[in-house]
């Protein structure tokens, strides 16, 4: 029996719930530890500063909270589409409010600054980066009305926040910059566009009316095969990677497992939840092979 949540509800438990629905704990949790591992130990085998746990778990938090401020961001930008493509939400059903969320947002980047010095100087500045692209994409670079009639375009602008992120990883794990650094980013950073594109392709039947989908732009077959080519383009990264650290066996094992997904992914049409995670799957796969390189 699923829970419900009431706009009478206590404060707590509403946001708890809006975290439950829109930014599951668990899931970006585990997201996030692999994406700060993965860093933190790479930069550590390149030479790195040797870095306390608390460092690597402030990191993380920091990583955390800048995903949820950009969740809350989506939140306002697309409130008129959404509350009417999405009615049981708990934003729609005014359980939770932009004001609220709004308040929510301005915490998490307050703490976000205080862990980002706590780690040292370099990794508070490196942060600053990450904020102010933040910023822009909070008023879609002054062109969000084009923007949002190019859907890929739209997913191409946004997705160096990731690679920012990964930089002040990088950073407050003391790593300097190196040819596994800007690998490191880009992994990542293709990485996540192959995620964010698999999280929105659907069969027809799935369409949401009023929601536009990377299926709906660029067709299934089409998406599938941007998806695709992500993926293996990740996988020929992965294996740069490894041959840099002496490991080439192991980037082999990164582009087979790619192309595994290619497959299953393009043989026949997949529902939105199988390619959604199989497209999840194979990131997670990308942290825990980078921190397997160190080894």
């Amino acid at each position: 029996m699923s829970v419900v949540f009431e706009p009478t509800d206590p404060l707590f438990r509403r946001v708890w719930g809006y975290l439950l629905e829109r930014f599951p704990p668990v899931a970006y949790t585990v997201l996030v530890a692999l994406f700060t591992g993965s860093a933190f130990a790479l930069a550590a085998a390149v030479g790195g500063q040797s870095t306390a746990l608390w460092q690597a778990g402030a990191a993380g938090g920091v990583t955390l909270l800048v995903f949820l401020h950009l969740r809350i961001m989506d939140e306002h930008k697309d409130f008129p589409s959404d509350s009417v493509a999405y009615p049981d939400r708990l934003l729609s059903r005014g359980v939770v409010t932009l004001p609220l969320l709004a308040k929510v947002g301005f915490v998490a980047v307050i703490a976000e600054g205080a862990l980002a010095f706590s780690v040292s100087e370099a990794a508070g500045l490196a942060w600053l980066l990450c904020v102010g692209f933040t910023g822009l994409m909070r008023v879609e670079f002054g062109v969000g009305n084009w923007l949002n009639r190019h859907l890929l375009l739209y997913a191409v602008t946004h997705n160096p926040i990731v690679g920012l992120l990964a930089y002040f990883l990088w950073t407050a794990a003391g790593g300097a910059p190196c040819t596994e650094m800007w690998l490191f980013i880009g992994i990542v950073s293709v990485g996540s566009l192959a995620f964010e594109i698999g999280r929105k392709i659907r069969l027809e039947s799935e369409e949401v009316p009023g929601v536009e989908s990377y299926s709906t732009v660029l067709g299934k077959r089409g998406a599938d095969t941007v998806l695709v080519g992500l993926r293996l383009i990740t996988g020929f990264g992965l294996v740069a990677l490894a041959s840099l650290r002496g490991h080439l066996w192991l980037g082999g094992v990164a582009l087979g497992l790619q192309c595994v997904g290619a497959v299953y992914l393009k043989v026949k049409p997949r529902k939105a939840k199988a390619t959604e995670g199989v497209a999840t799957l194979l990131l997670l796969v990308d942290f825990v092979l980078i921190w397997v390189l160190v080894w």
